[in-house]
Formats: structure tokens, C-alpha cells, sequence
């Protein structure tokens, strides 16, 4: 916990009266907490930016990314005094270990304010909800301070058509599939958010095929039925299949349930050690057959080293 509770006591009293000033002066300048050392994201686990005791918990999530929210779910009259909150405890925390991104409203409703308030802040990054076109993100990349990544809310028509043209820059970190607002921007009937329903499975291959090609991390959708732990979980099931290993996730649950799922299996780790070991051991790189492994050739050796490194930056984001 950041706060004990006679300091938040004091917190919840200052958001009661929108004491912004009293929050600033407790923040008292820089950020202080330690960058987290996330190479590897299964959750993005979305944090209520007015809820003083959700913020509280900031420096012990079990989330790989913490996304602090500021837009859907707080009120209009509340946006102000969380973004001051979020501030606060971010500039408190000794130390964070998901990777903290402010997800800021729409940029000509607020976003500008918030992202220059922000720059001061230093989160890890600070997610663009309701991008349009490349227009839009090279605006946000122009007022977001460049130690801060940018991550993008595809939930539009318009940015699903430009999706190939959205990464202006390798600040640009991140797509997350924003489904519902996207279904209702397309006129397409929320009943297609079905398990293997052709129209779903074709959103989530073109999204998670289009980030993969720009370099670009794609966070599959948030799924709202919270109780519903099983189709989370099927939902995961299937994502991983498809190549996915990042889910947007709304309780603490769901984002233990996705750090489960989405963890490489170690005998996967296993088959690519030894597919490098034999494939190096060699004098030249037409490739070989294998008793075990089958025919391994200079693709599959790619595939294997890609795989390797991936179980490199997991351990180097748990040391």
C-alpha cells in the first residue's frame, strides 16, 4: 500500500471537497516511483482514477499493466480530481511494479489539459482513446512528452480503416481492441461477441495480424461479464491460439487468470533451446532432419530464437 490509512483518510476528505490544491501540495514534485521492468504483457488490469482505495494498491497489483482511467466510468464533474489523484499517487509510490499507463480522454474533450498535466507526472504511458487517423496520433505524439509512450484505443471505424498508418513512431507502444465502441461505430449487433463467431474471429486476426506486422503490442478486448469467470477464461483460451499473450482485464481476477493463460509453456522453452542448439551446431543453414523435432530449418530456427527471448525478457522482468 502507498498510503497508510490515516493518509488516506485525508485523501478521501480531499476528493470529497475536490481539494485539488491540497493534493498537489502532498505530491510535492517529481515521480518518485521505480520504473517497472515489464518486457512482457499477459494483463492490462484497467484502475478506477477516482477510487482512492484502488490507487492505493498501485504498488502491489498482480497485473503486468496498470491502466489508470480516467475516461468511461468517471464522472465529468470527478475527471479533474482524479486526474490530480492519479498524480498523487503516482508521484508517492517508491515503487511500481505493472506498468502504469493513464488512459486520458478524447484530446478535444480534455485529453490536451490532461496530457500537459501528465508530462509533469511521468507515467510509463498514456493511452489515446477515440483515434480517427494518423492525423490524430501524430497530434498526440506532438503534446505527449517523448519519455512517455503513447498507446492507441482502436475502437473506431475510422482507425480500423487506418490501422496500417497509426504507428507514426516507435513511442507508439500499444493497440488495444476497443470491440464494444467499435461494433457500435461499424452498426454491427453486439451479438457477434460469441466464441468462434466468424465476424469476431475475423476482427481479431486482422487487429492482432496488423499490430504484429507494425511492431506494435495488440491488447485483445476487455470482457464485461466479470462474474463470468469460465467464458473469460475460454475467451483467453482462444486469444492464445490465435497468437495474443495481452488481455485487457477489469478486476483483480480476470488479470490472474490472464497471467496464467497467456504464460509460455516451458516445454515450448524446452523445444527451442534445442532446436538453436542443433541448428548452431552446424557448418551451414539449409536446414536438417530430426527424430524428435522433424525437419528444423532456418524459419523455424527464427521462430525458435524469437521464443527464447521472449522467456528472456520474463525473466529479466521478475529479477
Amino acid at each position: 500500500m502507498i498510503f497508510n490509512k490515516e493518509e488516506l483518510a485525508a485523501i478521501e476528505e480531499m476528493v470529497e471537497r475536490k481539494d485539488i490544491a491540497s493534493m498537489e501540495a502532498m505530491r510535492n514534485g517529481s515521480p518518485q516511483h521505480a520504473r517497472a521492468k515489464v518486457g512482457f504483457v499477459r494483463s492490462a488490469l484497467m484502475v478506477s482514477g477516482h477510487r482512492v482505495k484502488h490507487l492505493n494498491r498501485l504498488d502491489d497489483l498482480g497485473a503486468d499493466m496498470a491502466i489508470l482511467n480516467l475516461e468511461d466510468g468517471v464522472a465529468a464533474e470527478l475527471k479533474e480530481t482524479a486526474l490530480h489523484l492519479i498524480g498523487l499517487f503516482l508521484g508517492r509510490a517508491e515503487r511500481i511494479f505493472s506498468k502504469t499507463v493513464v488512459r486520458i480522454n478524447p484530446i478535444e474533450s480534455g485529453g490536451r489539459d490532461e496530457i500537459a498535466y501528465l508530462n509533469t507526472v511521468l507515467p510509463d504511458a498514456i493511452r489515446v482513446p477515440k483515434i480517427k487517423s494518423a492525423a490524430d496520433v501524430e497530434e498526440a505524439l506532438e503534446l505527449v512528452d517523448e519519455r512517455i509512450c503513447l498507446h492507441l484505443s482502436i475502437e473506431t471505424k475510422e482507425a480500423w480503416r487506418a490501422l496500417d498508418s497509426l504507428r507514426l513512431s516507435p513511442r507508439v507502444e500499444a493497440f488495444y481492441l476497443g470491440v464494444y465502441d467499435l461494433l457500435a461505430s461499424m452498426n454491427l449487433p453486439i451479438s457477434v461477441m460469441q466464441l468462434h463467431n466468424p465476424t469476431m474471429l475475423a476482427i481479431l486476426s486482422r487487429f492482432l495480424l496488423e499490430s504484429s506486422v507494425l511492431g506494435v503490442l495488440p491488447v485483445s478486448f476487455v470482457y464485461q461479464e466479470y462474474n463470468d469467470v469460465d467464458g473469460f477464461e475460454n475467451w483467453c483460451l482462444l486469444e492464445k491460439k490465435m497468437g495474443y499473450h495481452a488481455k485487457g482485464c477489469i478486476s483483480p481476477l480476470q488479470a490472474e487468470i490472464a497471467n496464467r493463460v497467456f504464460m509460455p509453456d516451458e516445454e515450448e522453452r524446452l523445444w527451442a533451446q534445442r532446436v538453436v542448439e542443433l541448428f548452431e551446431s552446424r557448418d551451414d543453414s539449409s536446414g536438417f532432419a530430426d527424430e524428435e523435432l522433424g525437419f528444423v530449418d532456418e524459419p523455424i530456427y527464427k521462430n525458435a530464437k524469437n521464443i527464447l527471448a521472449l522467456f528472456k525478457r520474463l525473466e529479466q522482468q521478475n529479477s
